[in-house]
């Protein structure tokens, strides 16, 4: 850009003449309009101060003089003041009566009472009150101010002075006829003088220098376009954009760490607050929304608005009044119904400005590897237990081996038939162990295989044929799909239908019924199974899928029949591998219905 572009003359000087002259000009307009403000304020202050001292004085003069003040000397008040025709004076009793007017006699006015008269409301309460309005009686636009008349403790009287809104007009008209004529003055000598010295020390390249920087300072970092200057210049322009370059580096390696910063927090697995100065949330990561249940965090909120836990409140209150710069604490919970176990940390920083992290707080949710140690130890206590019993009777079955028992073939029989039942025992226990250990393996990749409800009803029937003869039980599968096959993981499938079945059959009585019923829900393969048993009492329903937990043996029907207690819980974490559902519903004396539903590919 040109340094001649503004102004078509090819004089450097001509054009720097005019430009400072129109510069000039704008600034002369402005700094008469703040001076004009400026002196208007002014003088208006000068007269309310003088309506002020006015009515102090007429105050005081009353108060000393009261109650010996008659009307006849409040109506001549002003008659021989030079203001007379301008000032109005007022005086109300604590009643509203008026008792004087210097304008119109007080026998023709109505009583002032402070509910439609400010200045008089704050007078009778003890302090000078003013207003601005037009009077009923003269119909005149008045600022009046007022101010109490106390004798020996107690508001007697008000005293009112009211100065005429057009005093402050004609001030002001008197105070803008003056301003005008000196800004006309000033003007002139401007347009003779002033821009024949400064065209000597302004010129355009300076200015496009500072704009230059002004954008820099700004954040404007675009590249400027390219600029005619004089020799002398051309090194500062090009000093200026090295720096523009140079800012626009850091600020752009600034913002991608705090971008990746930003990331980091945001997918860290802990929640994370930080307070400002003034205890103000100003930021909060993913994890810490979806541990306390809310979307946003709104301006100006206080951590315990959001965070509503007595605990974590009373935990962080406490640190940032007591605690050293960094502490941590594990705490027992309950959060919207559920007992968690959390880790909470507190790290105090240094805030230069109100803006600044002041402190953060780090909740650890430590629930689901509390609760993986708390079953990984319960899990040994009961292996040990489950394996000891068999050990032990097999221990003390043979503990009665001797050399004479092998001619007793019925104590022989005996023995060997409590050692295979116990054997039997452990090895249902290892397999049931080992399937549940492939169900919850999260690495094990699903294996889709095809297959329908004819061949599943195939191997059902043959595994468990003996079983429900023995107890004469009604059993039977139903299905929708008919032979229509469909994909899904077979292993797990299997371990689900027997599983379920194998727990229908133990706690049926003999002569009970039992149903196996398929059915296609969208892209959704959905099975109940149900049974006539003894049923699963409301409090015992939701630890029937835990490890090792077995319901009451006396409920089979034969207290020797004894399962491992891992059977639902195969089933569960089978049903959780093929991202399905599983439900229960029970009732005691009336049997329970199991409903799966499982994704398959038709």
């Amino acid at each position: 850009m040109s340094v001649l572009s503004i102004f078509p003359f090819r004089s450097f000087f001509v054009s720097l003449f005019f430009g400072n002259l129109l510069l000039t000009g704008v600034i002369l307009g402005a700094g008469f309009w703040v001076i004009h403000s400026q002196v208007n304020r002014r003088t208006t202050h000068l007269t309310e101060q003088l309506q002020e001292q006015l009515l102090l004085t007429i105050q005081g003069e009353f108060q000393a003089s009261w109650p010996h003040i008659s009307t006849q000397r409040i109506e001549r008040y002003w008659q021989h003041h030079p203001q007379k025709a301008n000032f109005r004076l007022t005086v109300i009793d604590a009643e509203g009566r008026v008792l004087g007017d210097s304008e119109i006699p007080a026998v023709n006015m109505e009583p002032h009472l402070p509910t439609d008269r400010p200045e008089i409301t704050a007078a009778m309460e003890g302090s000078i009150g003013a207003d601005v309005r037009r009077s009923r009686s003269t119909n005149v636009e008045y600022r009046y101010l007022a101010a109490p008349v106390v004798k020996e403790g107690t508001i007697v009287a008000v005293v009112r002075l009211a100065f005429p809104a057009a005093l402050f007009q004609k001030n002001h008209r008197m105070v803008s006829g003056s301003v005008q004529w000196v800004s006309l003055f000033m003007l002139l000598a401007v347009v003779f003088l002033v821009p024949l010295l400064l065209r000597w020390i302004w010129n355009r390249p300076l200015r496009l220098l500072h704009e230059e920087a002004g954008r820099i300072a700004e954040g404007n970092l675009e590249p400027a376009p390219p600029v005619e200057a004089p020799l002398e210049m051309v090194p500062l322009f090009q000093s200026l954009e090295v720096m523009r370059r140079t800012v626009s580096e850091q600020l752009a390696t600034i913002t991608r760490q705090r971008e990746g910063l930003q990331t980091i927090l945001q997918h860290h697995p802990d929640a994370i607050f930080a307070m400002n100065r003034a205890a103000e949330v100003i930021y909060c990561n993913a994890a810490a929304k979806n541990l306390f249940h809310f979307a946003e965090v709104p301006e100006h909120s206080f951590l315990q608005t959001i965070v509503r836990n007595a605990v974590i409140i009373d935990w962080y209150l406490q640190c940032r009044k007591t605690a050293p710069p960094h502490t941590v604490e594990r705490k027992e919970v309950v959060l919207f119904g559920r007992k968690h176990f959390l880790e909470l940390e507190f790290v105090e920083t240094k805030a230069e400005v109100k803006e600044d992290a002041a402190c953060v707080v780090i909740v650890s949710d430590l629930t689901e590897s509390v609760r993986a140690n708390q079953m990984k130890t319960d899990f040994v206590a009961n292996a040990s237990h489950e394996l000891r019993t068999p050990l032990a009777a097999i221990r003390a079955a043979l503990d009665n081996v001797s050399d004479d028992i092998y001619g007793d073939k019925e104590t022989l029989e005996r023995i060997l038939q409590i050692v295979n039942r116990h054997v039997s025992r452990l090895d249902a226990l290892l397999e049931d162990l080992l399937a549940l250990q492939g169900v919850e393996d999260e690495t094990a990749a699903v294996r889709l295989e095809e297959t329908n409800v004819a061949e599943q009803q195939s191997w059902i029937e043959e595994l468990f044929r003996v079983r429900i003869e023995e107890k004469q039980l009604a059993f039977s599968i139903a299905s929708e799909l008919g032979a229509k096959p469909f994909q899904v993981d077979n292993k797990r499938l299997g371990l689900i239908l027997q599983n379920l079945i194998d727990n229908a059959i133990k706690f049926t009585p003999s002569g009970g019924q039992i149903s196996l019923n398929f059915r296609r829900e969208e892209e959704f393969l959905l099975f109940e199974c149900r049974d006539n048993g003894f049923g699963i009492a409301v409090n015992e329903q939701r630890r029937v899928f835990e490890r090792f937990y077995q319901g009451d043996s006396s409920k089979t029907g034969d207290g020797r029949i004894r399962g491992t207690g891992l059977g639902l819980a195969i089933v569960k974490h089978a049903v959780e591998r093929l991202k399905g559902t599983i439900t229960l519903d029970s009732r005691i004396a009336q049997g329970s219905l199991f409903t799966v539903r499982i994704p398959v590919v038709y």
